[in-house]
């Protein structure tokens, strides 16, 4: 807005000055000729067409101004509603697997709903009607969660028996007593 006066402010020092000269013309009771008051008149207008434009540049950029922050604040509050949304889908999630863990019964209703839902995504080869080609379900299942590809075991062995590269005495029935490297 500062930098809009800025750049006009020598036509508006130099409006200012037609400004002082007209009023001391009419202070002296001076009155000019048809064609000076046709220039005094048109440099009038120059001016306030002048501060017009200047005026509407200003709250243009004011407005530009106001639609941006506006913008930034319905982002924010966009971005506000997605975490806490995330947030309470994290805490429904993890009230369904404590139900899940310490429920039999919804354990259960999980473990349906799962399997038909694994059923119903399946897509049956052509020319088979109805066959399953392998079952869904374990047999003696006692796990509720996936465990992954890898498993940490404690080890009930002193660290000094199991550090890493420790030379260990390794008995076969064939050889005797041989020495191996044991590394984790």
């Amino acid at each position: 807005i500062t930098l809009t006066l800025i750049e006009n402010y020598l036509d508006f020092k130099v409006g200012e000055v037609w400004e002082e000269i007209i009023a001391e013309l009419m202070m002296d009771n001076v009155t000019p000729i048809k064609s000076d008051r046709e220039a005094l008149k048109s440099i009038k207008t120059i001016i306030a067409a002048k501060s017009e434009a200047v005026r509407r540049h200003q709250l243009e950029i004011l407005e530009r101004e106001s639609h941006l922050e506006q913008e930034e604040e319905l982002a924010c509050y966009e971005q506000i509603k997605f975490n806490f949304k995330q947030w309470e889908q994290q805490n429904a999630s993890r009230i369904n697997f404590i139900n899940k863990t310490s429920d039999y019964e919804t354990l259960q209703i999980s473990k349906q709903r799962q399997s038909a839902m694994a059923e119903s995504s399946r897509q049956e080869p052509p020319g088979a009607t109805g066959t399953v080609e392998h079952n869904t379900l374990l047999k003696m299942l006692t796990s509720t969660v996936h465990s992954g590809r890898h498993i940490n075991v404690p080890l009930s062995d002193p660290p000094s028996i199991t550090s890493p590269h420790k030379v260990l005495p390794a008995i076969t029935p064939t050889h005797g007593a041989e020495r191996s490297v044991v590394t984790q």
